[in-house]
C-alpha cells in the first residue's frame, strides 16, 4: 500500500513541476489531446473549484510506439487529486493495488474504489489515507475504450471524488 501512495505522491509532484506537452490548435488543451490519442478523452467539468496544477501528455512507456497518456493534476501537494486517462486496450499507468472498497457507478459505468491503507480499511478513513476510483470508458464507433483512475493522497471524502469523477465529460459532449 505503501506504493500506492508513493505512486499518488510522485504523481503530484510531477505535476507541480513537471512540464506540460501536448498538441495545440484549438486552445482547449482536451480537444487537442483527442485529435492525437485513438481513445476518448474526458474532460473535467466539476474540479471542486481545485485549481489546475498542470496537464500533461506522455509517452507510453509500458508499451512504447502506443498512444501518449494524460495526467493532470487539480488543487495542491497537500491535498490534490490526480486524473490519468489512457488507452484501455494497453493500460499505460500500469497496475495499482489499493485496498477494495467495493464498486460504485460513475455516469452508468461500474468503477472500482479502493483505499491507500496497508491494512483492511473502512472507507470512513477515506478522508485520512486517500484512495482512488477507477472505471473503462466503453469504446465509442470511432474510438477505443479509455481507461479513467483518478486518486488523492487525502483529505477528500469519497463523495467529492465520486463527483470528481461523474463531472468527466466526453471531449465535444454537451
Amino acid at each position: 500500500m505503501k506504493k500506492a501512495l508513493a505512486v499518488v505522491v510522485a504523481v503530484l509532484v510531477t505535476l507541480l513541476w513537471g512540464s506540460a506537452s501536448f498538441a495545440m490548435g484549438s486552445g482547449d488543451k482536451y480537444q487537442d489531446l483527442q485529435t492525437g490519442v485513438t481513445y476518448q478523452v474526458l474532460k473535467p467539468t466539476n474540479t471542486l473549484n481545485l485549481k489546475p496544477l498542470n496537464f500533461e501528455v506522455r509517452p507510453c512507456r509500458l508499451f512504447p510506439k502506443k498512444d501518449s497518456y494524460l495526467l493532470a493534476g487539480f488543487g495542491g501537494m497537500d491535498q490534490g487529486i490526480a486524473l490519468v486517462e489512457t488507452a484501455a486496450a494497453f493500460n499505460c499507468t500500469g497496475v495499482d493495488s489499493p485496498q477494495p472498497l467495493g464498486t460504485i457507478k460513475i455516469n452508468g459505468i461500474t468503477a472500482k474504489l479502493g483505499i491507500y491503507c496497508a491494512t483492511k480499511c473502512a472507507s470512513t478513513t477515506f478522508v485520512q489515507h486517500g484512495g482512488e476510483i477507477t472505471f473503462t470508458v466503453p469504446k465509442s464507433k470511432t474510438l477505443g475504450a479509455t481507461y479513467i483512475r483518478l486518486g488523492t493522497q487525502g483529505g477528500f471524502t469519497i463523495k467529492q471524488l465520486t463527483a470528481f469523477a461523474t463531472g468527466l465529460k466526453l471531449v465535444g459532449s454537451k
